[in-house]
């Protein structure tokens, strides 16, 4: 269920100015074990109760029942390790899908602020969690070095969390998130810069840790150097800050694992132009869910794939799943 206020974000931080180093090409990596992590939007994972203004949600219970039970059974297939999912509504329904998974995960939930739509971002581990947490960080926009100059307010990010877990000899911090939506819509493109560079120092912050980072989930945004199925191009600079978190080292030190698959594969959203209720290809795809990953582990990575054949657009989710497989070391 949900409130319908909105969400006002009063205190701002600190900002700080971003660099990093190169990511090469990861080299083969075989080994017999493997961690596999998804990144799923799963389409409002909510229960069917009081959600009736929003047309694209459950209706019913029985019609909630059927999506969980559709995303249980798809999630199950995949014998993933680590899921993120964005797009759920409480710890409630994180339960109840872990339940069908046969409760093999540890829930990782820290309620959200977005009391608009209710959503939230969870996830599901299967290796024990040291730590988790969200950031309720706020930050003044236009950022810092935005091309825009207008508007002007203050941000955070309202679905958010994050999680640490030991893989092998290297801690790993994985940030969940659910950015702002709509990609060319100025006033949105100048928020969600503010919420990837609130991400961005959050990030950080693990980085100097010495724990690898990722960050994953439906980021709304393109990436302007690994380029989708249709050539989208962002307006902000949202991925920029996501591979450059290190102000005192040149590059950068993240990368988005997309590189590593042919260009027209890179789709995780199909947008129905024409409304004729048929996939015309390339140019109704478009890849706004990512994974960005530190060089480290970018150098483990032994597959890399975003689910097409898991199942047809819009039934289990509107979004097509981001899946890592990574060699332990």
């Amino acid at each position: 269920m949900r409130t319908e206020t909105l969400l006002i974000a009063i205190v701002a931080l600190g900002l700080i100015v971003l660099s990093a180093f190169q990511i090469e090409q990861h080299p083969d990596v075989s080994s017999a074990e493997s961690f596999t992590v998804v990144a799923l939007n799963a389409s409002w994972l909510f229960d069917g109760i009081g959600e009736e203004s929003f047309n694209t949600a459950p209706q019913c219970e029985a019609d909630a029942e059927s999506h969980l039970q559709d995303v249980a059974t798809y999630l199950g297939s995949l014998d993933a390790d680590f899921i993120s999912i964005e797009e759920i509504e409480s710890a409630d329904m994180l339960h109840r899908l872990n339940e069908k998974l046969g409760g093999a995960y540890i829930e990782v939930f820290v309620e959200g602020t977005d009391d608009y739509t209710g959503q939230d971002v969870a996830a599901l581990s299967r290796v024990p969690v040291l730590a988790m947490g969200r950031t309720d960080a706020t930050q003044r926009y236009p950022i810092p070095g935005s091309r825009f100059r207008a508007p002007m307010g203050t941000e955070e990010v309202s679905k958010n969390v994050w999680a640490t877990v030991k893989l092998g000899d290297k801690t790993v911090t994985f940030i969940a998130v659910h950015l702002l939506a709509y990609p060319d819509d100025l006033q949105r493109a100048v928020r969600r810069e503010a919420q990837a560079l609130i991400i961005q120092q959050l990030a950080k912050s693990f980085f100097d840790q010495g724990h690898e980072v990722v960050i994953l989930g439906d980021i709304n945004d393109f990436d302007s150097e690994v380029c989708d199925a249709a050539d989208n191009q962002p307006r902000s600079c949202v991925d920029a800050l996501f591979k450059d978190i290190d102000a005192d080292t040149d590059g950068a030190e993240l990368a988005n694992i997309a590189q590593f698959l042919p260009q027209d594969e890179r789709y995780s959203y199909w947008y129905d132009i024409n409304g004729n209720g048929v996939d015309d290809g390339a140019q109704e795809h478009s890849m706004i869910d990512h994974m960005y990953v530190t060089q480290s582990l970018a150098e483990l990575l032994i597959d890399v794939r975003i689910d097409h054949e898991g199942y047809a657009a819009r039934t289990v989710s509107d979004h097509w799943p981001v899946i890592a497989s990574f060699a332990v070391p």
